[in-house]
Order: C-alpha cells, then sequence, then structure tokens
C-alpha cells in the first residue's frame, strides 16, 4: 500500500465516520474529521516521483 493510497483510505474512512457521528449526534463526527484532515495533508505533503530514501 503506498502513501496515496493510504491516504484515501484515511480521507474515505474520516468521511464515514464523520457522517455516522454527525448522524447519530454522536462524538466521533469530531475524529472523523480530524482523520480527513490528516489525510489530506499527507496528500498534500507526499513526495512524488524517486526522491532520496533515508
Amino acid at each position: 500500500m503506498g502513501v496515496k493510497s493510504f491516504a484515501w483510505g484515511v480521507i474515505v474512512l474520516g468521511v464515514v465516520l464523520g457522517l455516522y457521528g454527525w448522524r447519530a449526534w454522536n462524538p466521533v463526527a469530531f475524529v472523523g474529521l480530524a482523520l480527513a484532515v490528516v489525510g489530506v495533508v499527507v496528500m498534500a505533503t507526499r513526495r512524488s516521483g524517486s526522491g532520496e530514501e533515508t
């Protein structure tokens, strides 16, 4: 699993949890929102191409 697919998985999970939490008036909506934001940040900051590996 690459970084891009991981980020998409986190975004999808975050949106699903957010919608479930919002519908059920459950605090898990905030966790879903946080996961979606983390996924977007990972997507935005991922390295592209064949850069130096550490």
